[in-house]
């Protein structure tokens, strides 16, 4: 197909192959009808008014008046017509959608909102980062990338083959000290990282910096002296669940970036076929556990 007043040019699809379209990203479904799976390029988490008014024009001309948003912030349109395919395709990519986020690749990059009242640093801007470098990279095996703002994790990067979580050092103010009865920080925290020894709070090996004892503090006892990052390589969802193993803390973004761009490298040149499969690798994970975290990264 072209069109030669917008410049959008896209070769016509053939059976069971959608050409100009990466296969992994349209699922042929019949002869007549395909599901596609689109994403904000470059990436985004929100979608304006204008790409949802051109969603709903698109699910309605060529599909069957449904979309399903995933779990990475994918717009999947179901049973579109294949005929229809190449004017869909146009649609979204004037708005600037595009196919993508499935398969053997780098996952639609998933982080949370930077105007949450939770979040400790703004992950947004450094997910774009990522995006923009590494979105869409093919790999061995999936590979899933998610930020959290805050250690609540609602974007799962406990779960997801790298994870960062914004982090802070939490310090007690000098010459402050608490009500003897009070204990609300004491009791916002889930690890027994606080105590109390003569009026003054000590905070113990065990902190994971989540700060929530900053926020329960109502006397300005407590603050957050540093943020970073903390970056968790090798964790996993799906029908075996795997957390990921912590491999730097408090690092910025830069440094989010190199730890990213090695992780993949890595990956790409260490990773084997599953055991028992001829033909599909490990994922980024099973890499990891075999060859043990340090020796991976390295």
């Amino acid at each position: 197909m072209e069109d030669n007043e917008t410049g959008f040019n896209l070769e016509t699809p053939k059976v069971g192959i959608i050409r100009g379209v990466l296969a992994k990203d349209i699922e042929i479904v019949g002869e007549k009808v395909v599901n596609l799976r689109i994403c904000a390029r470059p990436y985004r988490n929100t979608y304006s008014v204008a790409q949802l008014r051109t969603i709903k024009d698109v699910i309605e001309k060529y599909g069957s008046g449904k979309v399903h948003m995933s779990p990475r912030h994918n717009l999947e349109v179901p049973e579109v017509k294949q005929k229809e395919l190449d004017n869909a395709l146009k649609d979204l990519y004037i708005a600037g959608l595009f196919p993508g986020g499935a398969g053997t690749s780098v996952r639609n990059i998933f982080t949370c909102p930077d105007w949450c009242s939770k979040s400790l640093r703004p992950v947004q801007e450094i997910g774009m980062m990522v995006s923009t470098n590494f979105g869409d990279k093919d790999m061995h095996n999936k590979v899933t990338i998610s930020f959290a703002g805050c250690y609540n994790s609602c974007s799962r990067p406990h779960n997801s083959d790298i994870g960062i979580i914004a982090i802070g050092r939490v310090e007690e103010l000098p010459g402050k000290k608490c009500p003897e009865d009070c204990l609300d920080c004491i009791k916002s925290c889930s690890f027994e990282a606080i105590e109390k020894v003569d009026g003054d709070i000590r905070i113990n090996e065990k902190c994971i910096y989540c700060c929530k004892c900053v926020e329960a503090c109502g006397h300005n006892k407590l603050k957050v002296t540093e943020t970073g990052f903390k970056v968790l390589i090798g964790g996993r969802e799906g029908s075996k669940v795997v957390f990921g193993t912590t491999y730097a803390d408090f690092v910025n973004e830069f440094e989010v970036l190199e730890i990213v761009d090695r992780a993949l490298s890595n990956y790409e040149s260490k990773a084997r076929l599953k055991p028992g499969d001829r033909k599909k690798k490990e994922r980024l994970g099973d890499v990891a556990n075999r060859l043990g975290l340090e020796s991976f990264m390295t």
